[in-house]
């Protein structure tokens, strides 16, 4: 049940209804961070998403977008150590300074140093990856906030569905979805 008295029943996608230009516009951003040109995957951007969501305790972000990886051809016990594992032990090895950043990052914001860049750095990624990064630990927060924020839940199937939209025909198929208007 939603947090908002006028509709307990509401679920994200009346969200974005609520407020159909700034949910087009950050569809709009959503689709360039987590599918344009990045020196992540869209797989790796997922794994962020979830390892993300799950520290802000957002269920249903952490659901849909672990769906959207498995959709992407994420391994179930690798993507599990991923998201969930100590950065420091994480399979993906050059992969292990990105977790701990966006780690720090979520919980801690005004912690992270030029330590926590520079292991970045030190991985092999070039300082856009710090971007990416940071855009994605910023922009899952921010979609957390507002999900836990006025209760919206969904069920396995509705995630499940989530996601596997989100893989096929990316984030820009929510404002398809929707026929959102630009905002003007």
């Amino acid at each position: 049940m939603s947090h908002l008295p006028s509709a307990p029943e509401a679920t994200l996608i009346d969200g974005f209804r609520a407020v159909p230009a700034i949910a087009h516009d950050l569809h709009l951003f959503a689709e360039g961070l987590m599918r344009g040109p990045s020196p992540f995957t869209a797989l790796q951007r997922e794994v962020i998403a979830v390892r993300v969501s799950r520290a802000n305790g957002c269920a249903f972000c952490a659901a849909s977008h672990a769906a959207a990886a498995r959709h992407l051809g994420a391994d179930p016990a690798t993507f599990e150590a991923l998201v969930a594992g100590p950065a420091d032990t994480a399979p993906d090895v050059a992969l292990r300074p990105v977790l701990a950043y966006v780690d720090r990052l979520t919980r801690a914001p005004a912690s992270v140093g030029r330590a926590d860049t520079d292991a970045v750095l030190a991985a092999g990624w070039p300082e856009l990856a710090l971007h990416h990064a940071a855009l994605v630990c910023g922009f899952f927060s921010l979609m957390n906030r507002w999900v836990e924020g006025l209760g919206f839940a969904a069920g396995p199937q509705m995630t499940e569905a989530a996601g596997r939209m989100l893989a096929e025909q990316g984030y820009g198929a929510i404002n398809r979805m929707l026929a959102v208007p630009a905002a003007g």
